[in-house]
């Protein structure tokens, strides 16, 4: 059981897929605790300056760049770049980057991209993460895609993970159990978190979040769950009321 007093708000990533005046509101008025994360992707930095990294951190707020990065490698590691250059929180990478299984004693131009994603990220104190099999994919389409059970793959990954020095990494919190018994230095930042009796809504490996802390996730990355309906009040009234439930789910 989580206990209260041991609880960081830097456990609650928030996935703030909303406008940048929306979240500069609810930082403004402290809706959420300082500390917690902010999840920005990268169609928000489309549209907005990797300035806002820094706003968000001089607020108290550390930021992890959504960039999912997939790419050849050295076009993977210059994306990486343009990220790192403003020392964000995290950055993550999809676990299908090119991958040669070359971890030691090659060049840099022939060392495997998870590898040297690690290295570039570590340089500037950025914790790097690696994305698994997506939430949104059901136990069905995993198979379809990999041949193997959404488990089984992510296990795959999270031994890649481990040659190349990653720290972090995303997964739905139904693996999380199994991947702390194989690598238990790993930060599991988990989706697919949802209150009981909510909507699925397009999410298939869910739990809710004091499940998924009991199951080994170290963060909650949580969007809608914390949102809430953007019909109903303004955002910070909203983030405030739903950040109380997410609480009292996990302290229940």
């Amino acid at each position: 059981m989580v206990e209260r007093e041991n609880f960081s708000p830097g456990t609650i990533i928030w996935s703030a897929d909303v406008s940048k005046e929306d979240i500069k509101a609810v930082i403004k008025a402290e809706a959420l605790p300082k500390g917690t994360i902010i999840k920005l992707d990268r169609l928000f930095f489309e549209k907005n300056s990797k300035d806002f990294i820094h706003y968000c951190e001089n607020a108290g707020y550390p930021v992890f760049c959504d960039a999912k990065i997939i790419e050849i490698p050295s076009k993977a590691i210059a994306i990486a770049e343009t990220y790192l250059e403003y020392e964000p929180y995290m950055l993550n990478i999809m676990a299908d980057a090119c991958s040669n299984a070359c971890w030691v004693n090659a060049s840099e131009e022939n060392l495997d991209c998870l590898k040297q994603f690690a290295d570039h990220c570590h340089l500037v104190g950025t914790r790097s993460c690696l994305v698994t099999v997506l939430t949104s994919k059901s136990p069905r389409l995993v198979d379809q895609e990999f041949g193997v059970d959404p488990l089984a793959q992510v296990i795959k990954y999270a031994r890649m993970a481990h040659h190349a020095g990653i720290t972090d990494i995303v997964c739905s919190p139904a693996e999380a159990s199994e991947i702390m018994r194989y690598y238990d230095e790993f930060w599991l930042n988990t989706p697919g978190i949802r209150l009981p009796d909510a909507e699925r809504d397009d999410q298939m490996r869910i739990m809710t979040p004091k499940k998924a802390l009991e199951a080994g996730a170290k963060r909650l990355v949580i969007g809608r769950p914390l949102t809430g309906d953007p019909d109903d009040g303004k955002i910070v009234d909203r983030v405030k009321r739903n950040y109380e439930l997410i609480l009292e789910n996990i302290f229940s």
